[in-house]
This record gives C-alpha cells, sequence and structure tokens, in this order.
C-alpha cells in the first residue's frame, strides 16, 4: 500500500540510540539531519545511557527505530533488550544493532536486525538508516497480521519485568541461592503449560498494561531454595514444603512492589500452583514472554503475559 503525501509535510521520525559513551549519537545525528533536510523526513534523535534508562524512555515515547550498542551496561541482563518487539512504544520499531559479537551470539530478540560489527563503517551505518526511515516515509510497509490476534497490539512496562528479575534473585540470595544465572529470554505460548512443579502467580495492572507475572520453580531449584529456609535438608515434594512457597513467592513480589507501585502498577496477593504442567487460563490473543534462570542444582523460570489492551480473562 502505498500513501499520498503533500511535498511540504514533515513526518517525525523518532529514533533511539541506546549508547553509554555518545559515539553512535556523535556519528549519526547531524549527518542524518543533513541528508534528510528536504526530504519530507525529520528525524528526533534520543540517547539512552544503558538498559535502564531506555526502558523508561520507551515507555513515555513512541520510537520508529532503535539503534544498539550492544556493549552499552544494563542492556543484556535486562529485560528491555528481551522485550522489545512485545512492548508498546518499540513492538513496530526497526531495530540496528552494532556490537563486537558475531552476529550469532545476539539474543533471539535482536537477530531479526540490521547488524553491524565493529568497527562500523559511519557510510554503511547512515545508508542504512536513511533506506529505513525513507522507506517508511515513502509507504512501504509490512504485511498485515494473518488473524486477529497477531495484530493485537500489547503493552508491556519492562520496569515491572526488572523489578520481579532484581526481586526473585535478591531474596534467593537471602536464602542462600547464590549461584543464579539468566539464560536468554524469547517469547512463550501463554497457554503452554509452566514448566516448573510449584509456581506463584500474581496478577498487575496499570494504565498500560494488564496481565500476570509467575515464578516458576522446578523440583531442584525448589529444594534448593526450601531447605535453607526450613533450616532442613529437604529432597522430596511434599505437603510439609511446599506451602513454603506462598512465603518465597510473597516475598519476592512484596520486594518487586516497594518498586513497582512507584509506576502506577497494582498487583493482587499471589496465588499458589502446585504440581507439573499447571496453565494459567488468560483470553486469546494474549501474548508470553519466559525468563528462564539456572541455579546450581536446579531451573526457574518468570513468565510474563500480556493480555490485550482492554480484555481480561
Amino acid at each position: 500500500m502505498v500513501f499520498e503525501q503533500k511535498k511540504d509535510m514533515n513526518y517525525r521520525k523518532n529514533i533511539l540510540i541506546v549508547d553509554n559513551n555518545c559515539e553512535l549519537e556523535q556519528l549519526v545525528k547531524e549527518p542524518l539531519l543533513k541528508q534528510l533536510k528536504d526530504s519530507g523526513v525529520s528525524p528526533v534523535v534520543v540517547r539512552a545511557k544503558d538498559g535502564a534508562e531506555a526502558a523508561i524512555k520507551s515507555e513515555n515515547q513512541r520510537f520508529d527505530m532503535v539503534l544498539i550498542d550492544t556493549e552499552v551496561p544494563r542492556l543484556m541482563d535486562g529485560g528491555f533488550v528481551y522485550g522489545l518487539h512485545t512492548y508498546k512504544n518499540t513492538q513496530d520499531a526497526e531495530l540496528i544493532v552494532v556490537s563486537q559479537r558475531e552476529a550469532t551470539d545476539l539474543p533471539d530478540s535482536l537477530k531479526k536486525c540490521k547488524f553491524f560489527k565493529k568497527p562500523v563503517s559511519p557510510a554503511e551505518l547512515i545508508s542504512a538508516m536513511i533506506s529505513i526511515l525513507n522507506a517508511e516515509h515513502h509507504g512501504v510497509v509490512k504485511d498485515a497480521p494473518a488473524t486477529a490476534a497477531a495484530a493485537t497490539k500489547y503493552a508491556v512496562d519492562v520496569r515491572v519485568i526488572n523489578a520481579v528479575i532484581q526481586a526473585t534473585t535478591k531474596v534467593l540470595g537471602q536464602f542462600g541461592v547464590t549461584s543464579v544465572k539468566m539464560d536468554k529470554a524469547g517469547p512463550r505460548s501463554p497457554h503452554e503449560p509452566l514448566l516448573g512443579e510449584v509456581s506463584s502467580v500474581v496478577d498487575i495492572q496499570s494504565q498500560t498494561f494488564q496481565g500476570f507475572l509467575c515464578v516458576s520453580f522446578d523440583k531442584g531449584s525448589y529444594l534448593e531454595v526450601v531447605s535453607t529456609m526450613l533450616m532442613e535438608e529437604q529432597t522430596e515434594l511434599n505437603a510439609d514444603n511446599q506451602d513454603a512457597v506462598g512465603e518465597i513467592n510473597n516475598i519476592i513480589f512484596g520486594n518487586a512492589k516497594a518498586e513497582i507501585s512507584n509506576f502506577g502498577v497494582k498487583m493482587t496477593v499471589p496465588r499458589v500452583l502446585l504440581g507439573a504442567n499447571q496453565v494459567v487460563p488468560c483470553a486469546q490473543g494474549s501474548a508470553g514472554m519466559m525468563i528462564p534462570f539456572n541455579t546450581s542444582k536446579g531451573k526457574f523460570y518468570i513468565v510474563v503475559v500480556a493480555l490485550p489492551v482492554g480484555k481480561s480473562e
């Protein structure tokens, strides 16, 4: 589809550059403004110094393009980079990545991007950005989704995800689980069973998000935590130790709530799900993301599910 445009109309394009030392911004900003001066495209460049600041800025502003340097702090270990294509203000953004890594080493969320290996050629980078912006300006649009569910828009607040990740690792550390390592996050159908055997779910809602978060432990990781908590080695799941998941997750979500409440987010009291292959009912068209973690004795998972805006279970 091609849209006819007035020649005297400028189209504003917001570009988020995630770059801690200003090099990318200095490299591309002036050339973009100069080369697009008479094109009808007006680029507006916004810089974030790390992943946390990128999350905050993308919460308040829609971006047409995101340019990322993968070496910036608090980027590859947080929620922002893994949920770029599900967050309300970046889900439709074109993504360009510059990195010292190989493209094959990037998280799945960054693999479908325009990739430049450092040292990057300024001319090639700027040319790629201009080509993308001009293509969008002249009405080159992506194929429409095949289903109504695929067309649904979601509003995921990355700050909430980060707060829960930080609270979980902090609380587990207090219980003596110090070898927590986060694996690559990725999309997961919200209608699939949870991978853990002992889980806790909390509903969350804000002006831009409605859905739920789940922390799900497999047998090994849960027994590792509860052994410290009960001050006695636990080797099997049973009625006596399974009840502790409620207390563990109350502590986790209680820690997260102190920060989350500052974002205008409300959350319910966690509810416990015991047993493998549990499914949390949710509306058709919901979107899910899972962040897996390893401990010395097992795995646990943080699952984030966003309900289609305006719908509930």
